[in-house]
C-alpha cells in the first residue's frame, strides 16, 4: 500500500484483496485464519448485524476478551458504518452499565464470562432479574439495548446465540455489496467509541473517526517499519487503543499476522513468542519486567522479536536497558499519546539511537501539530522548555453526549486539544514526557481517575472523608493508595476489609492497595483550605 488509507473500511478491504492467503489471525485457543478467512467471518457477522436492523451510526458494544470474534466485529462495524463501543473485560455491573447506557448501545456482543468475571450475572444485576423475553433484550436501566448476542455457551431469555444469529442471516439469504458499503464510508464518520477516564472521574466516550487508520499507517510506516512479514502479539487488551490500534490495526493495515493472547502473563508470553515466532512485542516496562524475572522466562523464546513500543515509563533507564538486553530487542520505541489522539501522537523510530528511543518520546507523527503552552498564562512556550502539550490534527471527533459548554474546557479557541500533560522540548526538536497535570493513576497500563475510586469509597458506611493518590509500584507502575478519615464512632478499618467491600463495586485494578487512616487535623491543606493531595504520599509508612 503506497498511499495513506482514508477509512478503516477501505484499508481492511485493500489488505484482504491484496493478501487473501496470508495468515492474518492466530488465536490463543488454536484457531487460525487467513485474510480470506477473516473476510468470510466478517461478512457473515455483518449480514447477521444487518438482520438485527442496524443502521449507520448505531452503537455496537463489545464485551469480549482478546479473541477472533472481536476482530470480526470491528471490521463488520467499519463496513456497515456502525460505531464499535469497547467495554473493559474486567468491568463490574455498575461500570458496564454506565458505558452501555451512556453510549446508547443497541447491540451487545459478549462472552458469557471471562476468567472470574461472569458477564451474564453482571447484566442480570443491572437488569434486576431476567434480561428480557425470547431473544429480545428488555432492561429498564439500558433502554436502548435491543439485542444481547452471546459468542458461546447457553442462551438465556433476552439473549441470542451468535451461531443461531449467523444461521438466521444465512436462511434469510441476506446479500450485501461490501465494496459499495466501504465506498460509502467517509474519513470523518464515527467508527469507535473508546471510554477513557478523565479529571472528572466519569469515563468519557471519545469518538474516533474512520480515518484513524491513517495514523496507524503513518506509525507503522515511518516509525516502526512494520511489514507483512511481521507477527504482532496482542500484549494489550483490544478494548484499549494501545491494543486495538497498535496491535490489531497495525497488523491489518500492513498485512502482518496478529497473534492473540487473552492474558499478558509470563508463561503465555513466552509460549506465544516461541511457538509463533513473534517479531513485535510491546508492553508497559513494568509488565515486561515481570516477564523477564518470572521462572518461566526463556531468552531463546524471544529470538524472533525485533521491535516493540512503550509509553509512560516509570522505571529507571538502566532497568529498561536490562529488559532490552534480556529479551533481545533491536528497537524498543518510546511513544506518547492517548485515546483522544488516536493513540500515538509522538514516537521515536527504528532509525533513532537507543538513547533517543529510551530517553525521549520522539517527534510528532505526520498530520499532528503540537505546541507547548504555559498552563497558567496559556501563552505558547517558544524554543526549548516545558509546557502543557496542546495537540491538533488526527484527534478524536468529540466526547459522545457531552454538552458544548463542557466540551470547551478540552479545546483551545484555535482547535487544539489540551492534553493535561507537561512535556519538554529539547534542542534537537524531540520531546520528553515530564508529568501529568490531570490527576490520573496509571495501574499496569489502566488509566484510573482518583475521583472515580473516591466516589465509590465514599459510599462505605465507615468512611467520612477519602482521598486517593497513585504511588509508585515496582510491578504495576502505580497503585491506588487510599487516605481515609473514619466516621465518628468508627474505631478501625483494615485494607482487607476495604478491598472486600469494594470488590463488587469496582474493577480489580482500581482497588486500593495501600490504606492510611487519617484524623481530621492530619490532612495537609493548601492556603485555600483544600486538601493538598500532592503531599499525601509522604505520609505513608
Amino acid at each position: 500500500m503506497s498511499d495513506v488509507p482514508e477509512t478503516l473500511a477501505q484499508a481492511y478491504l485493500s489488505t484482504t484483496r491484496r493478501l487473501p492467503d496470508k495468515e492474518a489471525v492466530v488465536s490463543s485457543d488454536g484457531r487460525r485464519y487467513t485474510y480470506a478467512g477473516v473476510q468470510q467471518e466478517v461478512e457473515r457477522l455483518a449480514m447477521a448485524l444487518h438482520t438485527l436492523g442496524c443502521q449507520p451510526g448505531d452503537r455496537v458494544a463489545v464485551w469480549l476478551a482478546n479473541c477472533p470474534e472481536w476482530v470480526f466485529a470491528e471490521f463488520a462495524c467499519a463496513l456497515l458504518g456502525l460505531v464499535l463501543v469497547p467495554v473493559n473485560a474486567r468491568f463490574r455491573a455498575n461500570e458496564a452499565s454506565y458505558v452501555l447506557k451512556s453510549s446508547s448501545a443497541k447491540i451487545l456482543l459478549m462472552h458469557p464470562n471471562f476468567l472470574s468475571n461472569n458477564y451474564l450475572e453482571r447484566l442480570q444485576e443491572i437488569a434486576g432479574g431476567p434480561l428480557g423475553r425470547g431473544d429480545q433484550a428488555e432492561i429498564l436501566a439500558l433502554p436502548d439495548l435491543r439485542s444481547i448476542v452471546l459468542t458461546d455457551g447457553d442462551v438465556v431469555p433476552g439473549s441470542v446465540g451468535l451461531p443461531d444469529l449467523l444461521a438466521r442471516a444465512k436462511r434469510a439469504q441476506v446479500q450485501l455489496d461490501f465494496e459499495a458499503l466501504a465506498s460509502e464510508r467517509h474519513p470523518q464518520d464515527p467508527a469507535m467509541m473508546f471510554w477513557t477516564s478523565g479529571s472528572t472521574g466519569r469515563p468519557k466516550g471519545a469518538v474516533i473517526p474512520q480515518n484513524c487508520i491513517g495514523n496507524v499507517w503513518n506509525w507503522t510506516t515511518h516509525a516502526a517499519n512494520i511489514t507483512e512479514r511481521d507477527r504482532i502479539l496482542t500484549s494489550f487488551p483490544l478494548f484499549y487503543v494501545a491494543g486495538n490500534f497498535w496491535c490489531l490495526l497495525a497488523a491489518m493495515v500492513k498485512g502482518a499476522t496478529l497473534v492473540m493472547s487473552t492474558e499478558f502473563d509470563a508463561e503465555s508470553v513466552v509460549q506465544a513468542c516461541a511457538e509463533e515466532k513473534v517479531t513485535v512485542l510491546s508492553g508497559i516496562p513494568t509488565m515486561l519486567k515481570e516477564v523477564v524475572h518470572d521462572p518461566a522466562f526463556d531468552p531463546s523464546a524471544f529470538a524472533s522479536v525485533r521491535v516493540g513500543f512503550f509509553g509512560g515509563a516509570s522505571m529507571p533507564y538502566q532497568d529498561i536497558v536490562t529488559l532490552i538486553e534480556r529479551i533481545g530487542y533491536k528497537h524498543l520505541l518510546q511513544v506518547y499519546g492517548m485515546t483522544e489522539t488516536q493513540g500515538i501522537a509522538l514516537s521515536t523510530t527504528v532509525y533513532d539511537s537507543r538513547e533517543i528511543q529510551l530517553t525521549t518520546c520522539g517527534r510528532p507523527l505526520p498530520d499532528f501539530n503540537l505546541k507547548l503552552v504555559d498552563p497558567e498564562s496559556e501563552e505558547e512556550v517558544p524554543g526549548t522548555g516545558s509546557g502543557e502539550a496542546w495537540i491538533k490534527g488526527r484527534t478524536h471527533l468529540t466526547y459522545f453526549g457531552m454538552p458544548a459548554d463542557q466540551l470547551d474546557q478540552f479545546y483551545s479557541d484555535d482547535g487544539y486539544y489540551r492534553t493535561g500533560d507537561v512535556i519538554n522540548r529539547r534542542p534537537d526538536g524531540r520531546y520528553e514526557f515530564v508529568t501529568r497535570i490531570k490527576d490520573l493513576i496509571k495501574v499496569g497500563g489502566e488509566n484510573v481517575a482518583a475521583v472515580e475510586i473516591e466516589r465509590v469509597l465514599k459510599e462505605h458506611p465507615s468512611i467520612f472523608n477519602v482521598q486517593v493518590v497513585g504511588i509508585y509500584d515496582d510491578r504495576r507502575g502505580e497503585i491506588p493508595a487510599a487516605f481515609v478519615e473514619l466516621m465518628p464512632g468508627t474505631e478501625s478499618l483494615t485494607l482487607d476489609g476495604l478491598q472486600d467491600w469494594s470488590a463488587d463495586r469496582m474493577a480489580p485494578f482500581k482497588l486500593p492497595r495501600k490504606l492510611k487512616l487519617m484524623r481530621t487535623d492530619e490532612w495537609p491543606r493548601t492556603q485555600s483550605a483544600k486538601i493538598a493531595r500532592f503531599q499525601l504520599e509522604a505520609l505513608l509508612d
